[in-house]
This record gives structure tokens, sequence and C-alpha cells, in this order.
């Protein structure tokens, strides 16, 4: 039998390209970007401690847009980036804040680097460590593999920051939102301060 061999050669990879990034520090918008989504208020009412405080703000002010997350992730990385927009506000004596979490692979870190406004980065660790970052511009915060991780606005403009991590990192939103997190962001005497949260188990 005659063997045909075809002179086409295999398809390559798409050579990835540098490219240069804008970042509005303080709209937080990315150009280019690659995708975006919107977290709304009403999606977030289990993270708060005062789901009555939640239900009235949200009867008063409507499902407002809580935060919102741009991202560079060009096909074929192992890197992206992009910025996350929260918005100013308070349940009860918390202030506005996202989910939060764990990256599902744990050996994975991430940089936090704040553009404008000013909030607190909350972090603990699963051996029972907690720790703060202030979120402050020109602060870049380093996330260490396996810390979960919160970020919450404390001021009363946006708070716009930089996120950096490796594309497989992922997010592992499950623990944090059974649990919370160990301490919480609050207004006391006209001023954020943390105290422990007294909902996270023993």
């Amino acid at each position: 039998m005659d063997v045909i061999r075809s002179n086409q050669q295999p398809a390559e990879e798409p050579m990835l390209l540098p490219e240069g990034v804008k970042i509005d520090g303080d709209t937080g918008e990315v150009t280019p970007a690659t995708g975006r989504y919107v977290k709304h208020l009403s999606s977030l009412r289990d993270l708060y401690e005062d789901t009555a405080a939640f239900d009235a703000h949200l009867a008063a002010h409507g499902d407002a847009v809580a935060y919102e997350v741009v991202e560079y992730r060009p096909e074929g990385s192992d890197i992206c980036f992009g910025t996350t927009i929260m918005m100013p506000g308070k349940i009860g004596r918390e202030y506005f804040l996202t989910r939060g979490h764990f990256h599902a692979k744990t050996d994975r870190g991430e940089v936090y680097y704040t553009q404008s406004g000013e909030g607190v980065l909350l972090l603990h660790s699963r051996t029972g460590e907690s720790r703060s970052v202030s979120m402050r511009p020109g602060v870049a915060a380093f996330i260490p593999p396996d810390w979960a991780h919160r970020s919450v606005n404390t001021g009363s403009e946006k708070l716009v920051f930089v996120w950096m991590c490796t594309i497989d990192a992922g997010h592992d939103y499950g623990e944090v939102a059974t649990r919370g997190m160990r301490q919480l962001a609050v207004e006391q005497n006209g001023s954020a301060a943390l105290v422990a949260n007294p909902k996270y188990p023993s």
C-alpha cells in the first residue's frame, strides 16, 4: 500500500505579543479589557452580620452595584491582571465588602495594588492567624498562598485597586461564604476598626 504524505505542518499556537494596557486609577477602567462582571448588593446578603440592616438598606436604596471587576486575561497567558472598583457604603456598622475567597490552587498567591480610595484587606490562614493590610494609594498588598482575603471599602469614595495573579489560581468562595472571615471591618466612633467576627465558628 502506498503511503500518502502530507506537506502540511501542524498548526502552531498563536504567539503572545507584548501589549501596553491602560489602567485609569480613578475609574478602574482597563483598556483593552477581555472581560468584566458586576456584583450587586443583593447577592451579598449572607456576608453581613446584620441582615435586618441589610434588608432595610436594600429597601431604601435599591439593588445598587457593590463592586465591579474588569480583567485583562490574554488567551494562552499564564498570568492575568485587572481592577476591582468598590463602591462606598455601610450595612449597619459594617463597610461595603467583597465576597472574599481562598484560591482554588492553594499554592498560588496574589498582589493587590491600590490606585485610589481607602480600605482594608482582611486576611486569615487556615491555621488560625489573622492579618490586615491598609489599602491606600501606592500600597501593594502581598497575599501569600492559602490565605483567605476580602477587600473592604472604609472610605467615602470608590476604592480602586489592581490585582495580579496566575491564570490557574482560581477562586474558592465556599469556606468564606459559609464561615465568614475571622475579622470584621466596622465603623467605631467615626473611624474604621477591626473587631472579631462574633459569628465565626470557634
